[in-house]
């Protein structure tokens, strides 16, 4: 499957898209599903973007703005030195805008062929103004390997339950 397919699922989530959610609420714990129902209420407007100098997706409501990029492995483990370094190179670019303006870089991870949270989530070493220094504290980082590459280990990340359970904690029944 191509990665904007993940692309999409993820900005249907946060975009609290009645039938995205219903969709994911299924494959998690029924413990988790009133957690991640309060994305409806408290959505995100979430657009794509396009092109490879840009992040994947922008997240944007009251209290946040977020600079994601996606990734989906059937691996548990994303070498950002492999394909020739470009993902590095990409990561380090976009990390640098996002610390310029107040920001930080986030990725999110889909694992596929499992089952429950697909998604986990991590955070790009930086310094983010405002309120938005919570959510990155709370957030692990990427992992850095010796030669100081990046690499997401999926089981290492927050999951995306955990993310919106933060994220609205003051909007839960």
């Amino acid at each position: 499957m191509n990665g904007s397919i993940y692309e999409r699922e993820l900005a249907a989530i946060l975009s609290g898209s009645r039938s995205a959610v219903e969709r994911f609420t299924k494959k998690i714990p029924p413990e988790d599903r009133g957690v991640v129902s309060t994305i409806i209420r408290r959505p995100f407007f979430v657009t794509r973007s396009a092109g490879s100098l840009g992040a994947d997706l922008i997240a944007v409501r009251h209290d946040f703005s977020l600079i994601i990029e996606v990734k989906s492995s059937q691996k548990r483990t994303i070498a950002f030195s492999d394909s020739s370094g470009k993902r590095q190179e990409q990561a380090e670019r976009l990390n640098l805008r996002c610390q310029q303006a107040g920001l930080f870089l986030m990725y999110a991870f889909r694992l596929k062929g499992i089952k429950g949270d697909r998604w986990r989530l991590f955070s790009v070493e930086g310094d983010p103004a405002g309120r938005l220094k919570l959510l990155y504290n709370i957030l692990p980082r990427l992992h850095t390997t010796a030669s100081n590459n990046y690499s997401l280990r999926w089981e290492e990340g927050m999951p995306l339950v955990s993310f919106i359970k933060y994220v609205n904690m003051e909007y839960m029944d």
